[in-house]
């Protein structure tokens, strides 16, 4: 049973989002922006397939991953991850390369999946995904926008 205390700690902990590419350079690349925003950056050994277990292992606020990957594909991780009671309401960022058709994009949709096409998103929206999956819509618009002081008033 947590008490209060155990409730405190647990929320002063960082953020962290599990990155599932196999892509050197670009996991490299997505880490360097989650952590630019103050999150931690958990990168994925692709060479493991057992998600689940690495997902349970570090809890992690947000997952962004590939379909395009050597090993397992990243519909199968999807699948796994949404299918497991533990780990359904982990929400899922997928960046690819890969053209999908309408049914995939209606499906990811509906599994809650947000869908970003490697090419033709800019890293500004990749980051504002990030943010908004990790803090909630507003206070990711808050954390985007500059603080303003009331009239007055010096920051």
């Amino acid at each position: 049973m947590l008490g209060p205390m155990s409730k405190a700690v647990k929320s002063d902990l960082k953020k962290s989002v599990l990155i599932v590419e196999d892509s050197v350079d670009f996991s490299n690349l997505l880490k360097f922006i989650v952590e630019d925003d103050g999150f931690e950056g958990i990168l994925f050994p692709v060479q493991q397939e057992d998600i689940l277990s690495a997902v349970k292992e570090q809890h992690p606020s947000v997952i962004l991953m590939d379909l395009a990957l050597r090993r397992k594909g990243g519909m199968d991780y999807i699948k796994d991850l949404k299918g497991d009671p533990a780990t359904k309401q982990i929400p899922i960022i997928i960046i690819t390369g890969r053209d999908l058709g309408q049914k995939d994009i209606l499906d990811l949709q509906m599994k809650g999946v947000k869908y970003l096409r490697k090419g033709r998103v800019e890293m500004h929206e990749i980051r504002r995904e990030i943010r908004t999956a990790v803090l909630g819509k507003a206070e990711a618009a808050g954390a985007a926008s500059p603080k303003v002081p009331p009239s007055g008033e010096t920051p």
